[in-house]
């Protein structure tokens, strides 16, 4: 996690300052999923926090989805659903478990699938030319 963590918290999708890309909608036509374990995350999530959580307290389902972004077809398609659930306080729109202040999941060490492998192209170029220059 090291290099690709500091990449991510300061030059995210290669953008110098910019942080938490994958982690937020804003302007984009983006969603935080599909989350396929998210009854997982839920209960490991419950664990971590030592009380149960509900599975709409962290997910959006689509039902709802279509309806918070209209104008989004990513939000239209019931195959990206359930995504993480928004912190709508924020105008970048991040995950509820990303914090912004800090540049950080919250959630790091349990998060989802969908997010432990999700690799945008830029990391993804980084970390091929990390591994040519170590060969």
């Amino acid at each position: 996690m090291g290099t690709d963590c500091n990449i991510c918290s300061n030059r995210c999708m290669g953008f110098p300052g910019n942080h938490g890309g994958c982690c937020t909608v804003a302007e984009r036509d983006f969603i935080i999923g599909p989350h396929l374990d998210a009854y997982d995350f839920v209960d490991r999530l419950s664990n971590k926090l030592g009380r149960e959580i509900m599975f709409k307290e962290v997910f959006i389902t689509y039902e709802e989805g279509k309806s918070l972004f209209p104008n989004k077809s990513t939000w239209q398609d019931p195959k990206n659903f359930p995504a993480l659930r928004l912190d709508f306080f924020n105008p970048k729109l991040p995950c509820i478990f990303y914090n912004p202040q800090v540049k950080s999941c919250m959630v790091y060490e349990i998060r989802p699938q969908t997010c432990s492998e999700f690799e945008c192209n830029y990391l993804r170029e980084q970390t091929e030319k990390m591994n040519i220059s170590e060969n």
